[in-house]
């Protein structure tokens, strides 16, 4: 029997000084976000010659063009949601059940916006919105270009936020079907009777319920807090409204931003416990199909 081998000095001292360090670390990450939102906090409420007051926020849900910018903003975050999943679900299936081989080839195509700036994409649809209409009133280029422009339903904006989220969402998707016996549980379901449809809805979704809650929430803090694309497409986005109204009332515009904020990472908390519900759930499901 070889005997064990007792722990170094140096390497009990780096079991006792990791804890630590790692803690340290914690604090100073979560020091970093809380301050300035604090600090934003204090002067949205606090105004010098009145004390405190929540003013500051009835002054920006009364200003004249925070419900179009709010309607507009969920209209495009329900659509971006809806439609990315409608694009990314069935095309992972497809990819990991059919086409294996196409995998790395979509991974890179998914991982350009990482690569490419937001204000380059923005610009380059620009131009091509431009080139399109510039083809004459009337013709069919120019009325695609108006059709993705329509200022009640910006195609365009929404198809620029899916194409923003492929890289995380890309990344989520397979790994949860990476984690589950897709090829059984869809040849099961088909030997069955069911449908395509019902397959996706009723047998392939549940099993990576927690991949797709964190596409879902992803996607709406993306949505609810994304400027770049959105000013350079002109579209009056929330977060476009808030810049605006800075000029003219600066603490107001804090106190908007203050709750987005807030709402985002509510979003994130809520993603997290979710997806660590659905994952000890969707282990017993597997754990039980095998057996």
């Amino acid at each position: 029997m070889v005997p064990m081998k007792q722990p170094t000095r140096a390497a009990r001292g780096i079991r006792i000084v990791a804890p630590g360090l790692s803690w340290a670390l914690i604090i100073l990450v979560a020091l970093y976000i809380a301050v300035p939102m604090l600090c934003a906090l204090a002067f949205s409420i606090y105004v010098p010659t009145i004390g405190f007051t929540f003013e500051p926020y009835l002054e920006s849900v009364r200003d004249p063009g925070f419900f179009g910018a709010l309607s507009l903003t969920l209209l495009i975050t329900v659509l971006t949601v809806f439609g990315l999943l409608a694009i990314m679900v069935p095309t992972m299936v497809y990819l990991h059940l059919k086409a294996p081989r196409w995998r790395p080839i979509i991974e890179i195509v998914c991982t350009i916006p990482l690569v490419v700036p937001s204000i380059a994409l923005a610009a380059g649809l620009v131009t091509v919105l431009r080139s399109m209409a510039s083809f004459g009133r009337g013709s069919v280029p120019a009325q695609i270009s108006q059709l993705l422009q329509n200022p009640d339903l910006p195609i365009v904006l929404i198809g620029s936020y899916i194409v923003l989220t492929l890289p995380f969402v890309f990344r989520s998707l397979d790994a949860g079907l990476r984690t589950i016996d897709l090829r059984t549980l869809v040849e099961s379901a088909h030997s069955l009777g069911a449908s395509g449809a019902t397959v996706l809805w009723r047998v392939i979704l549940p099993n990576i319920k927690g991949p797709v809650i964190f596409c879902v929430f992803f996607c709406i803090a993306l949505c609810l807090g994304e400027f770049t694309m959105a000013v350079t497409l002109g579209y009056r986005t929330l977060p476009v409204w808030l810049t605006q109204i800075a000029g003219s009332n600066f603490r107001a515009s804090i106190s908007m931003s203050l709750l987005i904020n807030a709402l985002t990472w509510a979003l994130l908390i809520a993603m997290t416990v979710l997806a660590g519900r659905a994952a000890p759930a969707r282990a017993l499901a597997l754990k039980g199909h095998q057996s």
